[in-house]
């Protein structure tokens, strides 16, 4: 009898170079992890520490019940204080109740205080971690101890809690820090953070919420000192509208959001309730959270100095207020009348930051339309409530029937008891649909803008070729930038708006000696308007004469004499090859207005342009980079490279630079050329229309602004805006190549004169970026994005004028 075996398959050994691999990421890693204990090492102390008790204690995975042993050992607040057990305070900062707040504490510190500690050192930022815990926590364990047994529902009932955990070092940390930032981000970030913890504290009452508040003002006490700056005083210094409806708009969005958090978590019911919760977790959370929506929209609208979100806030939290004091229980809504009072303060007394008017004709048209909504919802709530009276306690009259449905209009709960469930999700249902027909009125509201300060077209245009406006003044009549002017209209300038971004491109238009009340009186139409303002492609002339304005170099210009143009020399021999080789296969320059060409020569024009377009991956770009769309403009000329067949090589459109009412040069816009044509064409069509220029009596050509990129290394510190320009440039140079342009431009021996980016504040930094690259690629959808990020990892390869 025969048997069979059955053959196993042999087991394939790691493969060697798997092995390597993974010793590779294993060092990798292990030098990494060296690396950040060695930069921060009370971070990664505390961190290994709260790991390590969460391991022992099992809290790490296991949340600990209110009366478990642990609690009771290692927690801290009053009824520790009273047993003495003062070592609980340190103990129990190294443990956290609950599984889910060890990743929110982790990040803070690894966010926060390694941050920090990399600022100031480890020394300090220990001592700021340590003293804010200890103070956030001990003092408020102290400042209950006397009112435990007093008649303070909420503190009697606080002084019993405990607490465990070091949330109170971590913000008190973040506090510190904020001495570290520019003095109008720290006004922000301190005002943010205040009114957060503050509106908790009188709305939920948590032990930890006190603490918290606590452990955060110590931190901007001691945080100064520590970084070596000034003490903070309490003197209010000025502050421009900008900021005051920015202010504004942070304090309105940050009480939503904490009602938010207080809905979801109650808490104790604020300082000013009972002690015990005012309602269940998740109450009434779609009324909350459309609540936050509209406070958001009104606070955008406030933040962009829309006069009309001035009016809505105000009418809308005097409504609440009176709903509030209206409807009051006892203590329990005092927070959320305060809140109110607090509001409609801020909006009273920085009125004026709100100064101009909407748009004639739409107070008007709004009003109706808000009225009639007003009208037909007040009658519906009035019919639904009445609908549902029976289940209402107690029983309401007709004025209890109004006061209830007016409190579907202000998102509060009514005078009376709803004791049906059903009715009450019927009466909550008319809350949600009142919040959504709200947020429907409150969009056409919001975006209507103050009409620009614009002075007519032909207005510009005599500015313009009086007083010029350098290599890139012509660039001012195109469609897509609007035009401010001053009162006298001797002065114009010219800006796009993207997002809340007001961007001026080049020097105002009009005698340098205006430059500075020029400067001012714009930037106070784009604080009134709502926008940030910035200055794109500024000259040293206007840098220099702007007074309160940061500048950063952003690129250079490039002007060559035409007066002394030639070409000779080994330098020019590139040029001189690609002319020599042009007139050995016959190609001659032709040009004129573009609507004077002939129709071949049009359509062979698109035909190129169309092809360059669909052979980038990325779309055409727009703000300062002209179309073919500009060159049909008559003050504009085309210049052609034609071969002996009538093919169209290669085509350049030139701007008009004008002084003292005529033209004296000429500033190149755009170039295409034909893929598979003559190589040097581009060398070839400009030497030529230099010379045309030349021949013709102009003064100088201009190769135009090269964006993004520059000969000369930057000095000095770089800011968060450079380095965005910088990777901008990195990221758009293997499509569009502007450092490569530069370096072809560089042929023609130009003289380069830089041009700055100006801003008023490094906070508007993060907008500013933003919008210059959505300015240049409005088009820019999100796989083209990551192309561009992808692109990083290549060498920029892309010919010039390809």
């Amino acid at each position: 009898m025969s048997s069979q075996q059955s053959v196993q398959p042999p087991v394939a050994a790691p493969r060697p170079f798997l092995r390597a691999g993974l010793a590779t990421a294993m060092t990798n890693t292990s030098k990494a992890v060296l690396l950040t204990v060695r930069a921060v090492p009370f971070t990664a102390a505390m961190i290994a520490l709260m790991i390590g008790m969460g391991i022992a204690t099992r809290t790490l995975w296991h949340p600990a019940a209110p009366d478990s042993d642990l609690l009771q050992s290692l927690s801290y607040g009053t009824p520790q204080i009273a047993l003495r057990h003062w070592w609980t305070f340190g103990a129990g900062a190294m443990v956290l109740p609950r599984p889910e707040f060890y990743p929110v504490v982790g990040l803070l510190l690894a966010c926060g205080l390694s941050r920090y500690e990399r600022k100031v050192g480890s020394l300090r930022a220990a001592a700021v971690f340590i003293g804010a815990q200890l103070a956030g926590t001990m003092l408020t364990a102290v400042l209950l101890l006397p009112l435990a047994d007093g008649a303070w529902p909420w503190a009697a009932q606080a002084a019993t809690q405990v607490d465990l955990g070091l949330s109170a070092g971590a913000i008190g940390v973040l506090g510190a820090a904020t001495a570290l930032m520019h003095p109008a981000m720290a006004r922000r970030s301190r005002l943010v953070a205040l009114t957060y913890l503050s509106v908790l504290v009188m709305k939920s009452g948590l032990l930890w919420d006190v603490e918290h508040l606590i452990a955060f003002l110590t931190g901007l006490g001691v945080g100064p000192r520590i970084a070596g700056r000034r003490h903070l005083t309490l003197r209010m210094p000025h502050i421009a509208p900008v900021n005051i409806r920015s202010g504004v708009a942070l304090v309105i969005a940050t009480v939503a959001v904490a009602n938010l958090v207080e809905s979801i978590y109650p808490g104790m019911g604020g300082i000013f309730g009972s002690g015990q919760p005012s309602h269940t977790p998740m109450h009434n959370l779609p009324v909350v959270v459309l609540e936050l929506v509209v406070a958001l929209l009104v606070a955008d609208g406030l933040r962009r100095g829309r006069a009309a979100a001035w009016w809505i806030a105000g009418f809308g939290t005097t409504a609440v207020l009176l709903n509030t004091v209206l409807n009051s229980r006892g203590m329990v809504r005092t927070t959320d009348a305060l809140c109110c009072v607090v509001v409609l303060a801020l909006l009273v007394v920085y009125r004026n930051a709100w100064s101009w008017r909407t748009p004639e004709g739409f107070a008007a048209k709004s009003i109706r339309r808000v009225v009639l909504a007003l009208s037909v919802f007040a009658c519906m709530s009035v019919a639904l409530v009445w609908s549902q009276r029976n289940a209402l306690q107690p029983a309401p009259d007709s004025f209890d029937i109004v006061r209830q449905a007016m409190s579907r209009l202000t998102f509060t709960s009514g005078p009376l008891r709803v004791t049906d469930p059903t009715s009450r999700m019927v009466l909550n249902a008319a809350a949600v649909l009142w919040a959504l027909v709200l947020i429907w009125l409150l969009v056409p509201f919001l975006k209507a803008d103050r009409g620009p300060e614009c002075g007519p077209r032909d207005t510009l245009g005599q500015l313009l070729r009086h007083h010029g406006g350098g290599s890139i003044g012509w660039m001012r009549t195109w469609p897509a930038f609007s035009t401010w002017t001053t009162k006298d209209g001797q002065v114009a300038i010219s800006y796009c708006v993207v997002g809340t971004v007001a961007i001026a491109i080049g020097d105002p238009v009009g005698p340098e000696s205006s430059f500075p009340e020029a400067s001012s009186g714009f930037r106070q139409f784009c604080q009134y308007a709502g926008w940030t303002p910035c200055w794109f492609a500024a000259t040293p002339a206007l840098r220099d004469s702007a007074p309160g304005w940061r500048s950063t170099q952003i690129g250079e210009d490039t002007m060559v004499d035409l007066a002394d143009l030639n070409f000779v020399g080994k330098s020019w021999q590139d040029v001189r090859t690609a002319r020599n080789r042009a007139a050995r296969e016959g190609i001659t320059v032709t040009g004129g207005r573009l609507s004077d060409l002939s129709p071949a020569l049009v359509e062979q024009i698109e035909e190129i342009s169309r092809e360059w377009v669909l052979r980038k991956p990325m779309p055409e770009m727009g703000f300062t980079l002209g179309t073919l769309a500009h060159a049909r403009d008559p003050e504009m000329r085309t210049h052609l490279a034609v071969d002996a067949a009538g093919v169209v090589q290669g085509v350049t459109t030139w701007l008009p630079i004008h002084r003292d009412g005529e033209v004296v040069g000429w500033t190149l816009d755009l170039m295409r050329r034909r893929p598979d044509g003559f190589r040097p064409v581009m060398e070839f069509l400009i030497a030529e229309s230099a010379v045309i220029f030349a021949d013709e009596g102009y003064e100088v050509l201009s190769m135009s602004v090269a964006p993004l990129a520059r000969r000369t290394p930057q000095t000095g510190p770089r800011t968060m805006l450079d380095r965005t320009l910088d990777l901008m440039s990195r990221l758009l140079e293997p499509t569009y190549g502007f450092r490569s342009l530069l370096a072809f431009k560089a042929k023609f021996h130009p003289e380069f004169r830089p041009v700055y980016l100006m801003y008023a504040s490094p906070s508007d930094l993060l907008a500013i970026s933003v919008a210059i690259g959505r300015a240049y690629l409005p088009d820019l959808d999100t796989r083209q994005m990551a192309d561009l990020v992808r692109g990083l990892r290549t060498r920029p390869h892309t010919p010039v004028a390809g």
